[in-house]
């Protein structure tokens, strides 16, 4: 089941047992800016930035051929035996040529 970034969030704050209204101080943000995100609303980049700060973690663009193997990573299970990538290149990555083959530019490395 895949989780939306704000219900991460909200899932990140009850797990550091940080009350909603100690976010915007944490984050650097107004009460309103914060109850809005949380709620649902659009926040800019800058904001996540800001709230993953306030909650001690960072933002990552996680490659989808990659995505099984840091959910293993993160639930503190061994990344032997993970799923192989997916070799298969959509239309749009096969124009652009966006496969990562050397290891200096694949900061994932053998995750």
């Amino acid at each position: 089941m895949k989780t939306t970034l704000l219900e991460q969030i909200r899932q990140r704050r009850k797990a550091l047992g940080v009350k909603i209204q100690e976010m915007p101080l944490l984050a650097g943000l107004t009460r309103q800016q914060y109850g809005k995100i949380e709620a649902g609303g659009n926040p800019r980049l800058n904001s996540l930035d800001q709230i993953a700060e306030g909650l001690d973690a960072v933002l990552v663009l996680v490659p989808k051929a990659k995505l099984n193997a840091v959910e293993r990573v993160l639930a503190g299970e061994s990344s032997e035996g993970v799923d192989q990538p997916d070799t298969r290149q959509s239309g749009t990555r096969k124009r652009l040529n966006l496969d990562i083959d050397t290891p200096d530019e694949n900061p994932w490395g053998e995750i």
